[in-house]
């Protein structure tokens, strides 16, 4: 363990030899209106010429011979052996037949970036946007130029390249390469985080981190990545690092950007502040396991989607290691560890994460692959790894991570589980929906109960939509979405769990949580929401809804429950899906009725499910139960939730909750009473 009198040091350290490399790179770099920025003489009096495999570099530099310094140090980062890569980039044309998506239209360039296709001349505008033309037939979305500067498209062409041996790929992106280096200069004097940019710090880590240093790897090898080419991106590598030494912002933007600066140090050790870059990245990302992991392993955005690009940034210097030979701090990798509980505890019956916050559903069997390798001692990273073939499953089974305020309820580990969540925590740091309460449900393999889940993020009213209340299972109030948004921005992450009551046993699982947050464009505090959440174990929820009033005026309320079916049938106040294999039945008690939304527009959207599948900014109609109550004072109302693979009916007959005390009294006559904290 690294004592904190030790980072004390190490971080004063640093920060004086990031303020003398910043106040050195801000010389370095001019303002310039086309780049690179550096000049072949700034450039080469940044590499430590006293390098012992440089002797041929500093020769020529000595005598102004830049072609030949070029020649020199190009032949030198060719022909090194460390730093190595992930694979041999001498081993090019091993495939020749393979085709890799996407190639022929880089080649055309006919771009692609979130998912809309541009068709450009033979120049290429960087800071293009089709979204915002007059004619556009997409809503404005600046991360269509955000994310072409992210050059997908170069891996696309790199793989080509390296699977064939045709130097058409490799002269398309030195071309590419050459336009955006001329036509992207790096700004000096701030960070360019605004529309149209090609320098935002994320982009700039992306770049540097994991597109750029895949790329170089994938044409070195390559005639047509020739000296002056290596060169050049060798230039822009350099002013990424300055640039990233000098602008940098929180939460998981700075997990990128402190990896993209740890690539670039770790990557080339031949620049004198190589060392620099990296002892900066590494002590920021070491901070941020702490700033933006909260103690129970959850990212502070609570998304994730999120999560996991987090840990993503944070394993980029650990996968650095055997390749450069760099040391990080001995418990870099142990402070991960939570991280992966993360993943495992949050998962899916499916093997998916769940669908929380700007998340998708994303694959969790390779962050458990990765955890066995990174963590031996745990058998049930190994156990979800190998899918059950080897290691133990889990012990727990249902999980809360307190400070997140996700509680999870399952039924086992196997792949048919009942599995729902509770959302009950803060309001997160970023990447946040308007759903605290919000509950999901997945069974027997199948998603039953459904949220907004992730939308591309344009000016849409889809995208309002799935940031809104009305896209989850919550309650609204007086027709009003809640508000989270209207409340300190102090109060997004929490220092300490926000009040719950958990517990979970052989027989039951039970959480309760509260939002007195507000509600409505002002945020105001006229109703306050308790919801339990109550797992009879193995298939059954009852859900209760405390909703009382500050005032003493009457109140709409809606309960909504967004379901993944194609169809439902409604029985009163009962309401069952239509699919093969597995369904779920709700049946309400004190509501007033329910109706079924599905594919609304207007007058507000609803009923609808994101649907990438779609291609760009997909939707598909779901069937959305809405029950409606009006009441004056405190009310309380409840459902049954009943999961099933068979036409077996929902066996709930009546369900109570007082004080405590939950009863449940089933078909067949029989009651059942569970007495919680």
């Amino acid at each position: 363990m690294i004592s904190t009198r030790v980072k004390k040091a190490i971080s004063c350290k640093l920060i004086c030899l990031c303020v003398c490399t910043i106040l050195h790179a801000a010389e370095s770099i001019p303002t310039a209106e086309t780049g690179p920025g550096l000049t072949d003489a700034q450039f080469f009096a940044m590499l430590d010429l006293d390098r012992a495999d440089l002797t041929a570099v500093k020769a020529a530099v000595t005598k102004s011979d830049w072609p030949a310094a070029k020649h020199a140090f190009a032949e030198h980062l060719r022909n090194r052996k460390i730093p190595s890569w992930t694979f041999d980039p001498k081993s090019v044309g091993r495939d020749p037949k393979r085709r890799i998506t996407g190639t022929e239209k880089a080649l055309k360039h006919q771009l692609r970036s979130i998912g809309i296709d541009w068709q450009f001349g033979e120049t290429i505008d960087w800071k293009f946007n089709p979204t915002t033309q007059p004619d556009s037939k997409w809503p404005v979305n600046h991360e269509w130029t955000w994310q072409l500067s992210r050059h997908p498209m170069w891996i696309d062409l790199g793989r080509a390249f390296y699977a064939t041996g045709n130097e058409k790929y490799a002269m398309e992106f030195v071309a590419q390469l050459k336009s955006w280096t001329r036509d992207c200069p790096v700004p000096v004097k701030k960070a360019d985080n605004k529309a149209f940019s090609r320098w935002r710090t994320i982009e700039a880590g992306i770049r540097a981190g994991s597109v750029w240093p895949e790329v170089y790897h994938l044409f070195l090898a390559s005639k047509s990545f020739d000296d002056d080419a290596l060169i050049l991106m060798m230039k822009s590598f350099a002013e990424h690092a300055i640039y990233l030494m000098q602008f940098f912002t929180k939460g998981n933007w700075l997990a990128m950007e402190s990896n993209g600066l740890y690539h670039v140090g770790a990557l080339f050790p031949e620049f004198k502040d190589a060392k620099t870059w990296r002892d900066t990245a590494i002590d920021r990302i070491y901070r941020e396991m702490d700033i933006q992991v909260y103690p129970d392993g959850a990212q502070i955005e609570l998304a994730p989607g999120y999560h996991g690009v987090t840990v993503h940034n944070f394993l980029g210097p650990v996968n650095l290691v055997p390749l450069t030979g760099f040391e990080l701090p001995k418990d870099y990798v142990t402070k991960m560890e939570k991280m992966f509980d993360y993943f495992l505890f949050s998962m899916q019956p499916t093997r998916k994460t769940p669908a929380l916050n700007d998340s998708g559903a994303g694959a969790v069997t390779r962050w458990m692959e990765t955890g066995a390798k990174l963590f031996p001692h745990r058998e049930d990273f190994l156990w979800v790894a190998t899918d059950g073939k080897q290691g133990k499953a889990p012990v727990q089974i249902s999980y809360r991570f307190p400070y997140a305020g996700q509680f999870f309820m399952r039924s086992g580990w196997d792949r048919n589980a009942v599995w729902l969540c509770m959302e009950g925590g803060p309001f997160g740091f970023g990447h946040q929906h308007e759903d605290k309460l919000g509950v999901t449900l997945t069974a027997f393999g199948k998603s039953l109960l459904v949220e907004g889940g992730v939308y591309t993020y344009d000016a849409s009213d889809w995208r309002r939509y799935v940031l809104s209340s009305r896209a989850h299972n919550v309650v609204m109030v007086d027709g009003f979405d809640q508000n989270r948004r209207k409340s300190p921005r102090e109060t997004f992450v929490v220092k300490d769990p926000l009040p719950h009551v958990w517990e979970s046993n052989a027989t039951f699982d039970h959480v309760m949580a509260v939002y007195e947050e507000g509600w409505g464009p002002k945020a105001e505090r006229i109703v306050e929401h308790t919801r339990h959440v109550l797992f009879i174990k193995p298939d059954l929820f009852a859900i209760v809804d405390e909703l009382e009033p500050k005032d003493d005026k009457a109140h709409t309320y809606e309960m909504l429950f967004h379901l993944d079916a194609s169809d439902v049938k409604v029985d009163g106040l009962r309401v069952t899906t239509q699919d093969k294999g597995a369904n779920l039945t709700i049946l309400a008690f004190g509501a007033d009725g329910v109706g079924i939304v599905k594919g609304q527009k207007e007058p507000v959207v609803q009923g609808w499910l994101p649907d990438s599948s779609s291609g760009y900014g997909g939707v598909r109609p779901i069937p959305t139960a809405i029950y409606r109550k009006q009441a004056q004072g405190k009310t309380t109302m409840r459902y049954a939730l009943f999961p099933s693979t068979t036409s077996v009916p929902c066996p709930v007959k009546d369900l109570q909750y007082a004080g405590s005390t939950f009863k449940i009294r089933y078909m067949d006559g029989s009651e059942k009473n569970f007495t919680l904290k």
